[in-house]
């Protein structure tokens, strides 16, 4: 009875907290102001010009579109649209100035600190970068140009680098440039492989997080004409997901330029995955699932909780579930009129990830290690799974990959103890022992 009681009471806590956070999405929301420019002989109207710019944190209902900025407006401030992180650890949200790096509060949206950036090893940009959950590191990518002192031309050269939050520093962490320019297409991290994802628009490259080298370098492979690009990663089922865009073009001879014309007649847009091994791609959704097309600017991002793919074309959130593909949910942006809200990152997206590929070069991650302390068999599992423990007294718990709890049972001394599975949906899960100082990854068949 009483091991009864601890299941139910461990579980009660941990899913409440997580369903209380998980699915907030947050993200920059922008203002720009204008005054009208007046003829002073007639007085007529000429042009508006752009008198002042305002940012600032804001979060978004899924329901109803309705954007609720968070705090105070930062005036004439600008915003890079190339990266942006959420710290769900210390409640911070991340993003690019013009030259400074600044971190807001996810509670009342105050600037907490404001810095510079510098790389010690040469100028350069940092940019699409993401905050990989399982090592509370901050990834992105150096860029900068390099002149050729004897041909005087010029290359583009991008390294994998991590950045200080609190100082600006970069720390290049590629030995050499990997790629000499990359696409608007987004970035994602695999926190359990340890792996970067970008996009150069032809090839979907992967840079190995410990070495910055390439890991994998996957030509984008599917039918002539496909844009594949606003990519997530979803840590519920470990897939790299974003938008697949076709366009449909006509062509009209013009008789006053004297040559063709192509002109665009309507585009496609369609949830897919792709497989990071092959780069062969996968559409997802049965059919269109957007007009018009979808915002860059405001990037994508993943509710784990309910398993849903946002996007944004500029004036709709839309969300899709990843394993359909079909809008679940399309309504109108609502806040006021000129603002944007840019750079959507969801607070529960691969929160509590484990690192499971450690780093060849050395055996220090302590966490992520399994250990002989939590023997456990089969594995994979349909029915039930055998845990063999020291006659110590453990807290057992088993997550799924976003990290929710989904049972938490205490051993008791017992050095034997049988779990069963056989309510989980087919996956990986995470068992645990003692607060995942020991944790075991297994796969529910």
């Amino acid at each position: 009875m009483k091991k009864i009681f601890l299941l139910t009471f461990c579980i009660a806590i941990f899913s409440s907290t997580y369903a209380q956070i998980s699915g907030t999405t947050f993200g920059v929301v922008r203002n720009n102001y204008y005054s009208d420019v007046i003829d002073p002989f007639d007085s007529t109207f000429i042009y508006q010009q752009l008198d002042s710019t305002s940012i600032r944190l804001g979060k978004i209902d899924h329901a109803t579109g309705t954007v609720s900025p968070i705090g105070a407006e930062l005036m004439n401030e600008s915003v890079n649209l190339t990266g942006a992180a959420l710290n769900p650890y210390d409640s911070t949200y991340i993003f690019m100035g013009a030259s400074e790096m600044l971190t807001l509060s996810l509670t009342d949206g105050e600037v907490l600190n404001r810095v510079t950036i510098s790389n010690p090893l040469a100028d350069s940009y940092f940019e699409n970068f993401r905050f990989n959950n399982s090592d509370s590191t901050l990834y992105g990518l150096a860029r900068r140009f390099y002149t050729d002192p004897i041909t005087s031309e010029s290359n583009g050269e991008v390294y994998l680098a991590k950045i200080n939050t609190t100082t600006g520093v970069i720390s290049q962490i590629s030995p050499t440039s990997v790629v000499q320019g990359y696409a608007l297409a987004g970035s994602a991290i695999n926190p359990y492989e340890m792996v970067f994802y970008f996009s150069t628009g032809s090839n979907l490259i992967g840079l190995d997080l410990y070495s910055g080298e390439v890991y994998r370098n996957l030509p984008i492979q599917n039918f002539d004409g496909i844009v594949f690009d606003n990519f997530s990663y979803s840590c519920s089922d470990t897939v790299l997901y974003g938008l697949i865009r076709k366009n449909y073009f006509s062509t009209e001879f013009d008789s006053i330029i004297g040559f063709p014309i192509e002109t665009l007649d309507s585009a496609t847009v369609r949830l897919g995955k792709i497989n990071l091994t092959t780069g062969d791609i996968s559409i997802v959704s049965p059919y269109s699932i957007v007009s018009g097309g979808y915002s860059l600017n405001a990037g994508s991002t993943i509710d784990p909780s309910t398993n849903t793919y946002y996007f944004s074309n500029g004036y709709q959130l839309i969300g899709v579930n990843i394993f359909t593909g079909i809008a679940t949910t399309s309504p109108i942006l609502n806040f006021e009129e000129g603002m944007y809200f840019d750079l959507m990152r969801n607070f529960g997206d691969c929160r509590n990830a484990l690192r499971m590929r450690l780093d060849p070069a050395t055996t220090a991650i302590s966490n992520a290690n399994p250990s002989s302390a939590l023997q456990l068999f089969p594995n994979p599992a349909n029915d039930f799974i055998y845990l063999q423990l020291d006659h110590l007294n453990h807290l057992i718990s088993i997550t799924d990959l976003t990290g929710k709890t989904v049972t938490c049972i205490q051993s008791n001394g017992n050095t034997q103890l049988q779990i069963p599975v056989n309510l989980l949906t087919e996956g990986l899960y995470l068992v645990s022992i003692d607060s995942e100082r020991h944790a075991k990854l297994i796969v529910k068949h």
